[in-house]
């Protein structure tokens, strides 16, 4: 199974550009989780956004099946081979 397949199984959605894949899924009203990969610096980040401008992103606590697709999207990155 794909990165891309585990992610959307889990309720993710992808948007990619240069420099960044990002994964993001919305859970209630105004909460988003979000897990993007730095393509350059090969940095992982995962956070909590929320809509409200006062509210500060907060850690995303991952399961084990997120991690799956993580440890899957760093290998199709070829992060592991260096």
């Amino acid at each position: 199974m794909s990165a891309k397949e585990m992610f959307e199984k889990l309720g993710y959605e992808k948007e990619e550009n240069s420099r960044r894949i990002y994964w993001y899924s919305k859970h209630f009203i105004s909460e988003t989780n979000v897990i993007s990969f730095r393509k350059t610096t090969k940095v992982l980040n995962n956070y909590i956004e929320y809509d409200s401008p006062f509210a500060p992103n907060a850690p995303l606590l991952l399961s084990i099946e997120e991690l799956q697709a993580i440890n899957k999207q760093v290998e199709e990155l070829g992060w592991l081979n260096e």
